[in-house]
């Protein structure tokens, strides 16, 4: 269904030469089946692709005609400046994030625009997601955050409140606080945090939204060290920001610490058991 009566969105996506091309066609898919259609497509090339991954970006372009905007970038930047840099290519005041290699439910972005028609001053209107392995009927974990402007704000002390290839973000805002920054592998929660400081309204739906593929290295590179500078750089601004205490600061930076020193395994078994259980 073409987007008629809800306000006008676009979906920005970011795509590197790592990424397998078959994933990106089930990921682009997933948005043209969608019961309602964004109004454009921005596809950020984080530098230069496979020969496989231009083949799927052509004949998806053809599909949405005019309405696919490709950003090609000379090398390679990372997903906060290339997100930064696609940003500034939107056309709308809505931007729905999807990653290239998740799949969107049908009615994901119906859902979320029905939403905002309820309360147009939303910043963010996030998510639940589903993991899988391989088929999307593999179903391995779950990660669910809170829905409730109230509980977010007490999520955010300790995990990310919001799953980033579900949400909805309003342009302006998202401009007002300074746009996506090359933060790691920590550049969504950086955002998050920013939006909350100001007290932007948010909510997240109790809905799954995405499903997002995972696969066993994602939990090796959560133990990498280089996320380390990132975490304690969020954590000093979530207390300068009056979103944690000192107590909450230094035992949450314990908490992170700990994450990333864990074997390999352990945490797996944690994130399977605990954190994203289905």
């Amino acid at each position: 269904m073409k987007n008629k009566s809800y306000p006008p969105f676009s979906v920005l996506m970011s795509v590197y030469k790592n990424e397998k091309a078959q994933y990106l066609d089930a990921s682009l898919k997933s948005i043209e089946d969608q019961s309602i259609i964004p109004n454009e497509i921005v596809l950020v090339e984080d530098g230069p692709l496979t020969k496989d991954l231009y083949r799927v970006i052509d004949t998806h372009k053809n599909k949405f005609s005019e309405n696919f905007k490709v950003v090609a970038l000379n090398k390679n930047q990372g997903l906060g400046n290339a997100l930064r840099i696609g940003t500034k290519y939107v056309s709308t005041n809505w931007i729905a994030r999807m990653d290239t290699d998740d799949i969107a439910v049908p009615n994901r972005f119906e859902l979320q625009l029905k939403e905002i028609e309820k309360n147009p001053e939303l910043a963010v209107v996030g998510g639940q997601v589903d993991e899988f392995e391989g088929s999307i009927n593999n179903i391995v974990g779950k990660r669910t955050v809170p829905c409730s402007q109230a509980d977010i704000y007490k999520f955010v002390k300790w995990r990310n409140p919001f799953n980033h290839p579900t949400v909805l973000i309003n342009k302006t805002v998202l401009e007002k606080v300074g746009g996506y920054e090359n933060k790691g592998k920590l550049e969504d929660y950086f955002l998050w945090a920013k939006i909350l400081a100001k007290g932007y309204p948010v909510i997240n739906l109790s809905q799954v939204l995405v499903h997002m593929r995972v696969d066993s290295g994602m939990y090796d590179r959560r133990g990498e060290l280089k996320n380390l500078k990132p975490i304690l750089e969020l954590r000093n601004f979530l207390n300068r920001n009056h979103l944690i205490n000192s107590f909450e600061k230094y035992f949450g930076n314990l908490l992170m610490l700990s994450n990333i020193i864990v074997p390999d395994k352990f945490r797996k078994v944690v994130y399977r058991t605990f954190l994203h259980k289905i």
